[in-house]
């Protein structure tokens, strides 16, 4: 298994040269079994750069699964910057907690309206379930 961590911070992203032994990204972390399943645990702004590896791979068809501790925006805010997501023919699983007063995918697609985001979560081009 490898385990890669792409994000630490809670609550404000601050990347830069005083965060580089800490990790400035909110967080997000990889996972790989050594059958090459791909498990990312919370979608914050270290998602971003994980999806841009993810791309450059070159990988066709990406399916993984990701786990989301919490939708604090600090756990979520990488989810529309996730490139992964907007290829037509990747899949992703994503699992959340209960008891949040809405389904996990209303919440996910409330930081995507319009008002904030330019594209919401239904017109990405991957399976997202």
């Amino acid at each position: 298994m490898r385990v890669r961590f792409w994000g630490t911070r809670g609550s404000l992203p601050k990347p830069g040269p005083n965060t580089l032994s800490y990790g400035g990204n909110t967080s997000c972390v990889e996972v790989r079994t050594t059958a090459g399943t791909l498990v990312i645990i919370d979608c914050g702004s270290g998602l971003h750069g994980l999806g841009q590896a993810l791309m450059a791979a070159g990988t066709r068809s990406l399916k993984g699964y990701i786990l989301i501790s919490h939708t604090h925006w600090d756990h979520i805010q990488g989810i529309p910057f996730f490139a992964p997501f907007s290829v037509s023919g990747n899949e992703w699983n994503i699992y959340a907690p209960k008891g949040i007063g809405q389904s996990v995918h209303d919440t996910l697609a409330g930081q995507m309206q319009y008002a904030h985001f330019p594209v919401s979560l239904d017109q990405m081009g991957a399976k997202i379930r």
